[in-house]
C-alpha cells in the first residue's frame, strides 16, 4: 500500500493537520484532571513495584499499562501518545464517512478534530481519545463487514474505558438481519466473542487483584448545580460558538424540514440503521452523562455520530457552516473561573460575572484551548509552591490535598520527601485521631475540607484542622 497515491492523500493531510495542531499544548504537565496525574502516578508504581496498579476503579489497564511501560519519557510522550491516538481517530473517522458515501468527509473529519472537548483531550493524559479512536475502528470494521476486528478494537476500547461497552447495542442493531436468525447469531457470535475475549484479558490484571471487586467507581462530590450540569454538556463541550451553531442548525432543520432533499450529502441512500445506531448512542451517553455529570470529556462518544446525525439532516450550505463553528469554536470565546489558583489566565477584554458561586469570565479573544493550557500552567505554579513551603515545616503536619493529591505525588517523584510532612488524599475521623494522638497538625488546601467531609459523610475536617498558607 502507497500512501503517497492521490487517494490516500487527503487521510495523510487530516493526520498532519490534526497531530501538529496538538503540539504546542503538550508541555504543560500531564493535564488538567487530577485523573491524568493519577494515570502517571499508577504508571511510575506499576513500573518500579512490577505489580500494576490501576488510577482508579474500574481501571482503564490498556492505557496504563502502555504508560507503566513508558514511564521516565516525561509528559511530553504521554501527551504526544493522547496526540497520535487523536490524530488516528479522526483518520478513521473520515474513512467512516468516505465508506457511507458522504460528500463532505474532509470538511466533517477536521470539524471533529477542532471541537473544544475532542481537541482539549487530545493534547493531555486521558483515556478518552484513545477510547473513541479504538471504537471509531470498531465501527469502521463493522462497515466493512470485518466483524472479527471490529470486536477487537472495541474490547480494546472497553479496556480503556469499560463504559464502552455501551456501543454493542448499536454494533448488533447496525448488523441485524431480519428473517435471518442463522447469519444474525453467525454475526452476534463474530463480534462478540473477540470483544469479550480482548476485555477479560485486558482486564485480567485487575480480576486477578482485586476478583469481581474492581468493578466499582468513586464519586464523592454532590450532584452538580443543573446550570454546571447543562454548561459541560454543551459549552463545555462544543464552545459558545460550536453550541451556536448547533441552536441554528437544529432552527434550519426545524424549518426546512418539509422542503429538504433527503440524503443530499450521501451519494447513495443511507441505511436507517445507521441512523437508529446515531440516536441510540446520542441517547446512551446523554442518560450515562446524566448519571454522572463531572466531566465534559464523558460525552466525545456522541461526537462524530451526532455529526453523521447532522450531515443527514442538513443542506450542504448548512453543514459547512455547522462544521465552520466546530472549527473555530476552539480558538474564541472562551468561558472559565478567574480563580488563581486553578482558574485561567484571562484578557482585559473579558467579562465577569457569577455563576453557582464561582466567578466566571468569558473572554471574546482567548478560545477554550488556550484558556485549558493556562489553567494547566496556573496549577504546576501552584503545587510547586505547595512543595516549596512544605520545605520550610519544622513540625509533624498532615495536607489534606484532595484533587491536588496526584500531582502532588508525582511532581515530588524525583525530590527527597520531607519526613515531617505528610500528604494524603482524604482521611476519615478513625484516621484523624490517629494522626492528632501522634501530635501532627492537620491542614487543607482550598475547598478540600468540604469535599473530606463528603468522602466520608462526616462533618469533622473544619474542626480539627486549619487552611494550608502558602509563606
Amino acid at each position: 500500500m502507497n500512501f503517497f497515491e492521490k487517494k490516500y492523500v487527503p487521510f495523510f493531510l487530516l493526520f498532519i493537520i490534526v497531530f501538529l495542531s496538538r503540539l504546542p499544548f503538550l508541555t504543560a504537565g500531564y493535564g488538567i484532571e487530577e485523573d491524568s496525574w493519577g494515570i502517571a502516578l499508577a504508571a511510575f508504581h506499576t513500573k518500579f513495584s512490577g505489580v500494576y496498579e490501576p488510577s482508579r476503579f474500574p481501571g482503564h489497564p490498556v492505557q496504563e499499562l502502555i504508560y507503566s511501560a513508558l514511564w521516565g519519557y516525561g509528559p511530553i510522550v504521554f501527551n504526544g501518545l493522547s496526540a497520535l491516538f487523536s490524530a488516528a481517530g479522526v483518520v478513521c473517522f473520515s474513512l467512516i464517512l468516505k465508506q457511507l458515501q458522504f460528500k463532505h468527509f474532509f470538511l466533517a473529519a477536521l470539524a471533529f478534530a477542532f471541537i473544544p472537548v475532542y481537541f482539549i483531550s487530545s493534547t493531555y493524559t486521558i483515556d478518552f481519545v484513545w477510547t473513541e479512536t479504538f471504537v471509531l475502528i470498531g465501527f469502521y470494521c463493522l462497515l466493512k463487514d470485518k466483524l472479527i476486528l471490529s470486536g477487537i478494537f472495541l474490547g480494546l476500547a472497553i479496556g480503556c474505558r469499560i463504559t464502552s461497552g455501551a456501543m454493542l447495542i448499536p454494533f448488533i442493531l447496525i448488523i441485524w438481519q431480519q428473517n435471518n436468525l442463522k447469519n444474525n447469531f453467525i454475526n452476534f457470535i463474530k463480534l462478540s466473542i473477540p470483544l469479550l475475549l480482548v476485555a477479560l484479558i485486558s482486564f485480567m490484571p485487575l480480576i486477578l487483584q482485586f476478583g469481581c471487586s474492581f468493578f466499582i467507581y468513586y464519586d464523592q462530590f454532590q450532584y452538580p448545580p443543573i446550570t454546571k450540569v447543562l454548561y459541560k454538556m454543551t459549552i463545555g463541550v462544543f464552545g459558545i460558538i460550536g453550541v451556536l451553531g448547533i441552536f441554528m442548525s437544529l432552527i434550519v432543520i426545524l424549518i426546512k424540514r418539509k422542503q429538504q432533499k433527503t440524503f443530499e450529502l450521501f451519494q447513495s441512500k443511507l441505511d436507517k440503521k445507521i441512523l437508529i445506531a446515531c440516536f441510540l448512542i446520542l441517547i446512551l451517553y446523554t442518560i450515562s452523562y446524566f448519571k454522572l455529570p463531572q466531566k465534559s470529556g464523558y460525552m466525545i462518544p456522541i461526537l462524530p455520530f451526532v455529526i453523521i446525525l447532522f450531515g443527514y439532516y442538513l443542506e450542504s450550505t448548512y453543514f459547512k457552516f455547522l462544521c465552520a463553528t466546530f472549527l473555530i469554536s476552539s480558538f474564541i470565546c472562551s468561558i472559565n473561573l478567574t480563580d488563581k489558583i486553578r482558574g485561567a489566565e484571562y484578557s482585559e477584554y473579558s467579562v465577569l460575572f457569577s455563576v453557582s458561586g464561582q466567578e466566571i469570565f468569558f473572554d471574546p479573544f482567548s478560545g477554550p484551548v488556550f484558556s485549558d493550557y493556562s489553567k494547566r500552567k496556573q496549577k504546576i505554579n501552584y503545587t510547586q509552591s505547595i512543595i516549596e513551603t512544605t520545605k520550610k515545616i519544622t513540625s509533624k503536619t498532615v495536607i489534606i490535598s484532595g484533587w491536588w493529591w496526584n500531582e502532588i505525588m508525582v511532581t515530588m517523584i524525583p525530590i527527597e520527601q520531607k519526613k515531617m510532612v505528610v500528604f494524603e488524599p482524604y482521611i476519615d475521623d478513625k484516621r484523624i485521631n490517629q494522626y492528632l494522638a501522634d501530635d501532627y497538625k492537620i491542614f487543607y488546601l482550598p475547598e478540600q475540607n468540604i469535599y473530606n467531609d463528603q468522602m466520608f459523610k462526616m462533618a469533622v475536617t473544619d474542626s480539627v484542622s486549619k487552611p494550608f498558607n502558602l509563606y
